[in-house]
């Protein structure tokens, strides 16, 4: 659906200033908008998925850890399929104001792509260099997008989510290097073209909430402080954007209908889109990609 075609729609959550600023800023950003109460179930979940990585020595594709993760020392970078096992996560997704957010945005029928939990842990949680999350899963058109949910107080030196305004509407770029092999990251040459030096940081309390459209450049840096940095990442396409590639995370509600109806017909752009390997034989993270590259 274009976007004079979704402004058409009546908003759900957003008023129209607010969605027009998505559509030229690439991004929207909500402050506390989940309140604790709402994150406390959550937060027990997370408590139950960081107890049984304990006894986890390999990353797999549900699980990435840090490499000096440990049973006394507990260090996950991502962890996703959680959607699956608890159900407070799939209520999130399914039914909430961020599918109002997100149907606001992309349409009236919007689907499901997944759900991950990156937890960026103290002293030294990983780097996410510069993407764009479309180079991982291309559809026929560019009605993607993710949110991210702060599960607690995110201050700049935990490594928040920073992101470049406008490059939505830029270049997609391939994200291999000059070698052809595939990176997960902007090469340098493309980074300096990039518009970094106008890129902005996300930080606020929990319960805080953004969206950034797939094409928009982020990354984040090292989480230098005492403090850990978990959030839900929740992946939401228009219902009309059919994938050119299989899903590196296909829990049992990956294309799933959280608002509106299946459509009728698929909506195509005009792209030369940039195609990421084959995932469907597996996946571990972005993590791993990039850092094989260092």
């Amino acid at each position: 659906m274009k976007k004079q075609d979704i402004l058409k729609h009546q908003a759900l959550f957003l008023d129209q200033k607010q969605r027009q600023s998505y559509f030229d800023q690439g991004f929207l950003f909500f402050p506390e908008l989940i309140s604790t109460a709402n994150l406390a179930p959550i937060h027990l979940a997370l408590d139950d998925i960081i107890e049984k990585a304990r006894t986890v020595t390999e990353s797999s594709n549900q699980i990435d850890l840090e490499k000096d993760h440990s049973a006394d020392n507990p260090r996950l970078r991502r962890v996703t399929y959680a959607d699956d096992e608890y159900p407070e996560l799939w209520k999130i997704c399914a039914d909430s104001v961020i599918t109002e957010i997100a149907a606001d945005l992309l349409g009236p029928n919007v689907r499901f792509r997944e759900l991950m939990i990156n937890f960026k842990w103290a002293r030294g949680g990983a780097e996410v260099k510069w993407h764009q999350d479309f180079a991982f899963y291309p559809h026929t058109h560019t009605g993607t997008l993710q949110f991210l949910v702060f599960l607690e107080d995110v201050t700049s030196d935990m490594g928040p989510l920073q992101v470049i305004p406008k490059s939505h509407k830029g270049e997609l770029f391939e994200h291999y290097n000059n070698n052809g092999e595939w990176t997960g990251a902007l090469k340098d040459e493309d980074l300096q073209k990039s518009g970094i030096e106008n890129a902005i940081e996300l930080t606020g309390l929990k319960g805080t909430v953004s969206v950034h459209h797939s094409c928009t450049l982020h990354g984040s840096a090292r989480n230098h402080s005492d403090r850990g940095r978990p959030v839900l990442v929740i992946t939401y396409a228009a219902a009309d954007a059919i994938p050119y590639t299989a899903a590196p995370y296909p829990s049992s509600h990956y294309g799933k209908i959280v608002r509106g109806k299946e459509p009728r017909f698929a909506h195509h752009e005009a792209l030369s889109v940039p195609l990421p390997p084959d995932w469907s034989s597996g996946y571990t993270s972005i993590y791993a990609h990039q850092e094989e590259t260092d």
